[in-house]
């Protein structure tokens, strides 16, 4: 083979080994990876809890009175509305919950007030997987989603008032 076929072929042989190594990594995260990426995404939410403040409103330890709700045992058990309504407390709901603070107000507290206390760390929020940590903290913390319970995929049951289901309303960007 003379030198000008070689060098195309190696340098195909570079970009494919590097589009197989990206597909395998994002198949790996996408999936969950092995059993200790869930500690480790557990651990980073812990962490992550406490360095971006949420324990200065929040509770862990089931202690009521804070400025927000108390966020242990949540996940994955019904949350009282503001306006009346019941949700579950899954995946869609607590994003939404941390992102778009203002949408559902849990009864009891005042709306503004996490909106404007996350301003400073809402882009950190939004980046990488520090919602998806805080999430899985919040999973290992509440008896909801112990013993192999599973978050709904979807945004939760919403019941009015007179105990009718209707979809939880999900909140917009």
């Amino acid at each position: 083979m003379d030198n000008s076929i070689k060098l195309p072929v190696a340098a195909l042989s570079v970009a494919l080994f590097f589009c197989v190594l990206t597909i395998g990594s994002l198949i790996v995260r996408t999936s969950g990876g092995g059993a200790g990426d869930g500690a480790a995404l557990v651990a980073k939410g812990a962490t992550l809890y406490t360095k971006l403040g949420c324990q200065g409103c929040h509770a862990v330890d089931g202690a009521a009175g804070g400025v927000g709700p108390a966020l242990n045992n949540v996940y994955n058990n019904p949350v009282i509305l503001d306006d009346g309504q019941s949700v579950t407390a899954d995946d869609t709901y607590m994003r939404a919950a941390i992102l778009q603070a203002n949408d559902q107000i849990v009864q009891g507290y005042v709306a503004g007030v996490m909106s404007g206390g996350i301003t400073g760390v809402l882009p950190q929020l939004n980046s990488g997987d520090t919602t998806d940590a805080l999430l899985a903290y919040l999973k290992s913390i509440s008896t909801g989603a112990a013993g192999g319970a599973s978050p709904s995929a979807g945004g939760g049951t919403a019941t009015s008032g007179a105990g009718t289901p209707r979809p939880a309303t999900t909140p917009t960007r």
